[in-house]
């Protein structure tokens, strides 16, 4: 892997921010991935995905309950007919919800520590291609249509909330700042944020803002239904949510765009102090934080992009597997 500059990524680091982002938490909440799924169903109306859809998913099954399976799954006491042989066959599901590239990077690549093979672009990619191949599932990603189709309206939510592809590195010692990592040790991940704590007793953190916080304060009082029929007429697509070239490839731009989103998500936050682990030893290292006054004020109109940007585009893959 390469770091920013061209520089050789030491295996070491790639190592260690698999094993570390491993901890990382959340997702879109489940108000943020039903409305993607909404939005998604409304662009769909009339199409032949939709009826490819419908046939996959179970009777009554919508797009925004499918795209919330992937994180009840998370729970080891959730169960239903698919989970016990999807967790036996990919043990590490959990992990395929991110891919924690420095913020401060231009664009996703593999070449890029942080990024892996199994990452949320590369996941996003592979349950492309299960559903482009028809009913068999295909040996080598041990993949449903079934888990494909939620797997894939649950990532097109994530990768629209920017702290699932850009992630903060501080220096380990020294003054506390957000920092490139060039070498196997001396730095330490954030997690996507959560790491990244606030108010009363730190029992907050800023991946868990991105994925609730900003989604509820933005909804205010609407429910998932109303918000997402007022997102998606108020919010014509923009000329940059059309993917480019290959279906399969579109991921990699969503993730290049989400990466821009990060450092937004970034400015304006202020490291206070180091704090250290949690009590329950989740999260090995924490610093307290405090967001500029505007933050709210910033976050919505993102928050209302990316949920519209997320159900146009799932929409958008749909189609183009099933045109």
């Amino acid at each position: 892997m390469k770091t920013l500059d061209g520089k050789l990524f030491p295996a070491a680091v790639a190592a260690a921010l698999l094993s570390t982002f491993a901890a990382s938490l959340g997702a879109f909440g489940d108000a943020g991935h039903r409305i993607v799924g909404t939005i998604a169903a409304l662009h769909l109306k009339d199409t032949r995905a939709l009826t490819e859809t419908r046939k996959i998913l179970r009777p009554d099954e919508t797009l925004a309950e499918a795209s919330v399976w992937p994180d009840r799954i998370k729970d080891p006491l959730y169960e239903d007919g698919d989970t016990p042989m999807f967790r036996l066959n990919h043990p590490a599901h959990d992990t395929y919800h991110f891919a924690n590239l420095p913020f401060q990077a231009e664009r996703y690549s593999l070449e890029i520590g942080g990024s892996r093979t199994s990452d949320i672009v590369q996941m996003t990619k592979e349950c492309i291609r299960v559903l482009r191949g028809g009913g068999r599932p295909k040996p080598a990603s041990r993949l449903t249509q079934r888990d494909a189709l939620r797997l894939l309206a649950h990532f097109v939510g994530d990768m629209h909330q920017p702290l699932h592809i850009g992630t903060a590195f501080i220096p380990a010692d020294g003054p506390l700042h957000f920092f490139i990592p060039a070498r196997p040790d001396g730095w330490r991940s954030t997690l996507g944020g959560n790491a990244l704590i606030y108010g009363p007793e730190g029992r907050f953190n800023l991946h868990a803002y991105w994925d609730s916080h900003a989604v509820n304060i933005t909804m205010q009082t609407q429910d998932v239904s109303a918000f997402a029929a007022k997102l998606a007429a108020d919010v014509k697509p923009a000329p940059g949510w059309t993917g480019k070239g290959d279906v399969e490839m579109w991921p990699d731009e969503w993730a290049t765009e989400s990466l821009a989103l990060a450092k937004d998500a970034h400015r304006g936050i202020t490291l206070l102090s180091y704090k250290g682990p949690d009590d329950a030893k989740r999260v090995a290292h924490r610093w307290s934080i405090a967001q500029s006054q505007d933050y709210d004020d910033r976050a919505r109109p993102i928050v209302r992009q990316q949920l519209a940007a997320g159900g146009y585009r799932l929409a958008a893959v749909l189609k183009a597997i099933w045109p």
